[in-house]
């Protein structure tokens, strides 16, 4: 087999992006800033175990290059996926998260599990809430766990309200039929 000529495929790649009207740096593939990139703008960063988990990270340490480090993704890549995925963006030297992806998560609602599609981390973590308190409430009949969901709702993406279930009985009979796990109570939709 050949040996490949390092230098004469990169001094190609550099007259072909200059033959295009970019850049040297564009032509290279690291556009700089202010640039616009080479890479496809349709063309993005697909979400993986390890730049959700960074995206987790970001969001209790507000360190972009510390959440890339513990998850184990590049800062580059991450930052990508930040920006690709418009899920977070910086304002007044602090990381907002504004992930507004689709999630299918089942609440307990009008006396009946029901699977509903939420947009955004805010909802689907206010039904995962209320899960937690009602498995509480489960395990120690402590019925002070679900006064904070008296009340309250989650929207679905139609826009229909779904009223959290915080009546004790209903619990109880709900229970009895039984219950599944995490993998079946949320799961982001791509």
């Amino acid at each position: 087999m050949p040996e490949r000529d390092y230098r004469k495929e990169y001094r190609r790649r550099i007259e072909r992006g200059l033959e295009r009207g970019l850049s040297r740096s564009q032509s290279r593939g690291h556009a700089r800033t202010g640039e616009r990139s080479v890479r496809s703008q349709s063309k993005k960063t697909k979400s993986d175990a390890k730049l959700e988990a960074a995206l987790r990270e970001l969001r209790s340490t507000n360190n972009q290059r510390k959440a890339a480090k513990t998850a184990g993704v590049s800062t580059e890549r991450f930052r990508r996926f930040l920006r690709d995925n418009k899920l977070a963006k910086r304002k007044g030297g602090r990381w907002q998260i504004t992930d507004q992806r689709k999630r299918e998560v089942r609440i307990i609602s009008a006396g009946q599990e029901q699977l509903i599609t939420v947009r955004g981390f805010n909802a689907s973590s206010r039904a995962m809430s209320h899960r937690e308190a009602v498995r509480e409430f489960l395990n120690t009949n402590d019925a002070s766990k679900l006064k904070p969901f008296e009340g309250q709702s989650v929207t679905d993406t139609s826009g229909r309200a779904h009223e959290f279930e915080t009546r004790p009985n209903v619990l109880y009979q709900l229970a009895a039929v039984g219950s599944e796990g995490f993998e079946q109570v949320y799961r982001l939709v791509i």
